[in-house]
């Protein structure tokens, strides 16, 4: 597997023209995001942004992944990949009923540990050591067609809510198993002293969310296996956002997923993060921000779907990508697009939080299903 030196740019698509309902319903998602990506523009700056003071600990943080091991060989920080990672111990417990089933909630005990390189950047209350928290919607003894292994986006991680975006009820009544996992410093793993879910995963220091992507494609590794030792069946994983990022990092990592379906995407951490500091009041006045655009983006390559080529078969992959997304800009799933060698994409009007037409997207994500299972 070899990494590329340089991240290619993110870069914007030209659309198929769309039909005059669906280009309404577009423009509205497309207001819909801009309102919210102002609020958190300002939730951000508030609450997350790195001071001037602080700047000289920030780049120290991105060291380890700029130069040496880990930026000549990325993949090393991965290194439990080609390992069999399972579970401790685990844990369920029946929590409701299903037409046809039941949803339990499982607790994986791990023995996770950070990446070498980063012990010392990292402080020991970042890096829980708490339970892999999944919530099982299983056919009880009958075999499912396949498992659908559902990640969420940032600052999600609250199963009601995960599961109507990522479509589990459907997905389900179709046939297959859903596995929603709550990812690190999310829902109810967010730490006592974080102040909204997801905050210390995305918390602006480079060796801290590097560490939080490593553990959380750790912890997906390893019930993807668990599924695999005891479920007779396929498995696969459905990403949004966030989650749409780690599925496509699995889908470099790992050849043998049976299908992946990142929806909406990003592809290149730097850049986000260079939209939030070119906008943050905390550096108007400073002559030198933490960083450049581009050593923002190498700080994050370690783990970037545009680092790796894509492992899994490209017929077993799908990209859903919404036309008005402001929060994970259309530039994103069709770099990742190009990027693997034009698979499968569906564009859905709509934006990243207004998915209109949620009939069609559902029925793109099962008819792929069906496709590779």
């Amino acid at each position: 597997m070899t990494a590329v030196e340089t991240l290619p740019e993110v870069t914007t698509p030209v659309l198929p023209a769309e039909g005059w309902a669906d280009w309404v319903l577009t423009t509205l998602g497309r207001t819909l995001d801009a309102s919210v990506l102002q609020a958190m523009r300002l939730v951000v700056d508030a609450t997350l942004m790195p001071r001037a003071e602080d700047l000289s600990a920030l780049r120290a943080s991105a060291s380890p992944f700029i130069s040496g091991e880990l930026w000549s060989e990325p993949r090393r920080f991965f290194d439990f990949g080609d390992e069999l990672v399972l579970p401790v111990e685990v844990h369920g417990r029946e929590r409701r009923g299903l037409r046809g089933g039941v949803v339990i909630s499982r607790a994986f005990v791990t023995t996770y540990r950070p990446h070498p390189s980063i012990v010392g950047l990292v402080s020991s209350d970042l890096s829980p050591r708490d339970q892999i928290l999944v919530d099982h919607w299983t056919h009880g003894p009958e075999r499912p067609r396949a498992t659908v292994v559902a990640l969420h986006g940032f600052s999600m991680g609250y199963p009601l809510i995960d599961a109507f975006a990522l479509f589990a009820s459907q997905c389900f009544h179709a046939g297959l198993d859903v596995a929603l996992i709550t990812l690190p410093f999310h829902g109810p793993r967010t730490p006592a002293n974080a102040r909204f879910s997801g905050e210390h995963f995305a918390i602006p220091h480079v060796a801290r969310l590097n560490e939080a992507v490593r553990q959380a494609i750790y912890e997906i590794q390893l019930v993807v296996n668990w599924l695999r030792d005891h479920v007779d069946a396929p498995v696969g994983l459905l990403g949004l956002s966030l989650g749409g990022y780690l599925a496509a990092l699995m889908a470099d990592l790992r050849a043998d997923l049976d299908f992946v379906i990142p929806m909406v995407p990003p592809v290149c951490i730097g850049d986000l993060a260079w939209r939030f500091f070119t906008n943050s009041r905390h550096y108007r006045n400073v002559e030198e921000a933490a960083f450049t655009q581009e050593e923002l983006r190498a700080a994050y390559r370690v783990h970037s779907p545009l680092t790796f080529p894509l492992a899994v078969e490209k017929e077993r992959v799908l990209i859903l990508a919404g036309r008005g997304d402001q929060i994970v800009p259309p530039d994103h799933p069709h770099t990742l697009w190009r990027h693997w060698g034009e698979p499968a994409i569906f564009w859905f009007s709509g934006s990243h939080l207004a998915p209109f037409r949620r009939g069609r997207l559902c029925a793109a994500v099962l008819d792929h299903i069906e496709r590779c299972t």
